[in-house]
């Protein structure tokens, strides 16, 4: 196989190439950060012994586990859109990603939290 990569195309789309890693980083650090600050809202919501939010906390839950993140990003853009909930490309991946990342740190919180002895909230007070 002889095949001979053109660099010049690379070097003259470079702009745009690192528009798109700028576009990227940024929206990964915000889904972090949100979803991180929702996680912590739903692990204390499951633990929590009102049924409803733990019910409403288990459904998200396992809605953004079991599913595909393409799928969760087409529903936030193009289902929503069937509803009239018009999102821009950048907001729907965002939500949708902040979704996905809070559905899985929920799980990984609830967990650490729980395995924390009792004994240890005793002291603390």
């Amino acid at each position: 196989m002889d095949y001979e990569f053109h660099w010049n195309v690379v070097f003259q789309n470079m702009p745009q190439l690192l528009n798109g890693a700028f576009v990227t980083l940024h929206v990964s650090v915000l889904a972090m950060l949100l979803g991180v600050v929702i996680a912590i809202l739903l692990a204390i919501a499951k633990m929590n012994n009102t049924k409803f939010f733990s019910q409403v906390a288990t459904v998200w839950v396992e809605i953004a586990r079991n599913t595909p993140a393409l799928f969760q990003i087409y529903m936030a853009y193009f289902g929503l859109g069937a509803f009239g909930i018009h999102l821009s490309p950048y907001v729907a991946v965002l939500s949708a990603l902040v979704f996905i990342n809070a559905g899985y740190l929920t799980e990984t919180l609830r967990g650490g939290f729980q395995s924390i002895p009792s004994t240890q909230y005793s002291t603390s007070k």
